[in-house]
């Protein structure tokens, strides 16, 4: 197969955009997830251990409230950056997949975006989309659902073909 041509939108909307950046930055990225739920963990445990006084008290309130804080707060950015985002993001386009890379060209309009095989360092299987990464950043997504039907077997198998196995991981 030389190419493989779909139309989508060329990133998620909505619900599922939601769900894609609260995975990017909580579960791809332990790290953060970490330091989010840390300190009611240690809240927790030192309350359990009998270490109570006022400030004690106060403190672990505290502590026990910051995972809700950090929640809010990533759901009200999400909610701006969907208002406010490029109208590209959410522009219907047209994707092939080429021996060369990712060719992305925006329907209604000349923009085009090209992504090279060798760009990519991470390619992951999650939530219905592949997502392609360089390093830390997202440069394109495939919603699954869009392929061509029958070949999603077809799209993972080109995928893997012509991805750098040297520099780049499928997961």
């Amino acid at each position: 197969m030389d190419y493989i041509k779909f139309s989508s939108t060329y990133k998620a909307d909505g619900a599922q955009y939601e769900k894609i950046v609260f995975w990017n930055r909580f579960l791809r990225n332990k790290t953060e997830l970490i330091i989010t739920l840390l300190p009611a963990i240690i809240s927790i445990a030192a309350f359990a251990c009998g270490y109570r006084s006022t400030f004690l008290m106060i403190v672990y309130c505290i502590f026990l409230v910051y995972p809700f804080i950090v929640y809010r707060q990533f759901k009200s950015t999400v909610k701006y950056h969907l208002t406010h985002r490029d109208s590209s993001e959410s522009a219907p386009c047209e994707f092939t997949l080429m021996d060369s890379g990712i060719l992305c060209e925006f329907t209604g309009s000349e923009d085009k975006k090209i992504f090279k095989w060798e760009d990519f360092t991470t390619v992951y299987d999650k939530l219905g989309y592949y997502m392609f990464f360089q390093k830390g950043d997202m440069l394109v997504m495939l919603n699954q659902t869009d392929f061509p039907s029958g070949s999603s077997d077809a799209v993972r198998d080109y995928i893997n073909q012509h991805i750098d196995h040297n520099k780049c991981i499928m997961k």
